[in-house]
């Protein structure tokens, strides 16, 4: 008998390690997808998301492991071909076996399956969804293989915002049962952001149902100031002061620049046309340095990867950040939808400017009706 409990105890003590891991590690079995296929590994940092590996993939096959700083991870997958291939595979990881399946080249329709309790309750959440999303990956592609017909882009670009509001829609109702994960609090932030259909009451309901752990958090930050009836400034109205730090983590107020010209530059990392920018505002800073003051303001949450930007970049001026990126904060007082956003404001702390994109020039033609250009 002892012998017996002894055998028992040792495979026990076999299965706990093997089950114990110090990594977590990603497998895909997938079919009718050409080997050399290229798939790429996505870490999200709550409103931004970084590439951190790829694979070839062999035999319908491909693999990715890893540590991870913050457990559990939010990730996804993405084809390496935005031309043939369209939408992504979402997952969380942690120190699990992840295992993905699928046999399309709609991500969305993909599998994913592991003991981890923010997967299983992702895949709860999305299960009615899936058909829905795999249409508007299909209409997605259709996007980009259609791109030089603007006529038709803009058709298909309709539908496919149109399944984005139904899908988001019917994942809500069934968060409204089921609140309390980092799942639904993603869907929740969404409905508030992007779905004008839904009675805020419903929506303010769900939110107080949440449990202190996800309340507290930026998203739920988000999702109370999405909540909240404000008005928006635009050109004619006063700035709105705010409180944030620069790379080195000293504060400062919008407040501490006014008596000169302020341009605010709402710019975030991962956004192509921010960094082409950088460039001529080097020279704007220079030009115009004794009457206006540009005051950067990251629109990232992840200020790890802001602090190794604007070092590679050498921004010489001022650059702050309030850690909430596109979520909350800054960019829900000034209604920030997309970057770069540029608002000039006059020494009287007046906003008389305010748009969105860069193009060659944009600074000079703007600065010209409120600043002699003639500059020392």
């Amino acid at each position: 008998m002892k012998q017996f409990l002894s055998v028992l105890f040792m495979l026990a003590v076999l299965v706990s390690c093997q089950e114990k891991r110090d990594n977590y590690r990603i497998i895909g079995e997938l079919k009718n997808i050409p080997d050399s296929s290229v798939i790429d590994l996505y870490i999200e940092y709550e409103d931004i998301a970084s590439r951190i590996d790829s694979d070839t993939i062999l035999n319908g096959s491909f693999e990715f492991s890893g540590t991870l700083e913050k457990r559990p991870a939010r990730m996804m997958l993405r084809m390496h071909d935005w031309e043939n291939y369209a939408g992504s595979c979402d997952l969380w990881a942690d120190y699990e076996k992840i295992m993905v399946t699928g046999k399309s080249p709609y991500l969305s329709s993909w599998d994913v399956s592991s003991n981890i309790k923010e997967q299983k309750q992702l895949n709860r959440l999305t299960s009615r969804t899936k058909e829905i999303n795999t249409h508007r990956d299909s209409l997605s592609l259709l996007m980009m293989n259609n791109r030089q017909d603007r006529e038709r882009y803009l058709q298909l670009r309709k539908q496919a915002d149109s399944l984005g509001k139904i899908s988001l829609g019917i994942e809500f109702n069934m968060v409204e049962k089921n609140p309390n994960s980092h799942s639904a609090l993603e869907i929740l932030y969404n409905t508030v952001k992007f779905d004008t259909t839904i009675a805020r009451e419903r929506i303010k309901k769900v939110y107080e149902a949440l449990e202190p752990t996800y309340k507290n958090t930026l998203y739920g930050e988000g999702i109370k100031a999405g909540l909240q009836e404000r008005d928006i400034p635009e050109p004619g109205d006063k700035m709105i002061d705010f409180i944030a730090h620069d790379t080195a983590g000293v504060e400062y107020s919008l407040s501490d620049f006014k008596g000169k010209y302020i341009l605010l530059d709402f710019w975030s990392f991962g956004c192509g046309p921010c960094i082409m920018a950088i460039p001529e505002m080097k020279e704007l800073n220079t030009q115009y340095k004794d009457v206006l003051t540009i005051v950067g303001v990251n629109m990232a949450a992840n200020e790890k990867q802001w602090r190794k930007v604007s070092k590679r970049d050498s921004i010489p001026w001022v650059n702050l950040s309030d850690g909430k990126g596109t979520i909350a904060g800054i960019s829900s007082v000034y209604g920030i939808e997309g970057f770069p956003t540029y608002i000039l404001i006059n020494p009287e702390g007046v906003i008389v400017e305010k748009w969105m994109g860069y193009w060659k020039d944009v600074f000079e033609k703007k600065l010209n009706n409120y600043i002699d250009s003639k500059q020392d």
